[in-house]
């Protein structure tokens, strides 16, 4: 009885410890998003344009022919933090290559851009960081962040990760490969 009771216990603790480990790797970001479809795999990335931090317009078809990594995130999301250094990474390796990088900041308010600004400073991000202004991440249905999306040189959606993964800049360095 005793080893029972003991084992149900470990039992219980087990299955609490991977609920919590389940819904660790992602911040959740409350949308609605019942216009559009959802973004899939195979389909289309949908398109958009927004202001990068020095308030220049940027736009998915600015980018046609190239392989593009569209990072939904925001400076508050612990896991954000480590996509944006893995981005950082794979932005030094492919830069040159065909392959632009996009972190979407999801902050939100007029303060956005001086956050998004001093947190790419700090990290030394070279990457482009575009500010939502809610309609992005309402086209890609992101409620969870850190979202990635890899998109092959048409901007089909060839790959979608939602929430920080161990290893996530191996995963998309593989993917962007294999489209280049």
């Amino acid at each position: 009885m005793l080893c029972f009771t003991r084992m149900s216990r470990c039992m219980l603790i087990a299955a609490m410890l991977s609920a919590v480990f389940l819904f660790l790797p992602s911040c959740r970001k409350q949308a609605s998003h019942k216009e559009l479809p959802p973004p899939t795999v195979g389909n289309r990335a949908p398109s958009f344009a927004l202001k990068d931090v020095n308030g220049q317009m940027i736009s998915l078809p600015d980018f046609t022919g190239k392989v593009v990594v569209v990072d939904f995130w925001a400076t508050w999301c612990l896991p954000c933090r480590e996509t944006t250094q893995e981005l950082n990474r794979l932005y030094s390796h492919f830069k040159d290559k065909g392959v632009v990088i996009l972190g979407v900041d999801m902050d939100g308010g007029g303060s956005a851009v001086g956050k998004v600004k001093d947190f790419a400073g700090q990290h030394h991000l070279a990457y482009s960081m575009l500010i939502d202004d809610g309609t992005a991440s309402k086209a890609y249905h992101v409620n969870k962040i850190p979202t990635t999306f890899i998109l092959d040189k048409g901007h089909i959606i060839v790959k979608i990760y939602p929430g920080y993964l161990p290893g996530l800049g191996t995963m998309i360095s593989e993917e962007i490969e294999r489209r280049l």
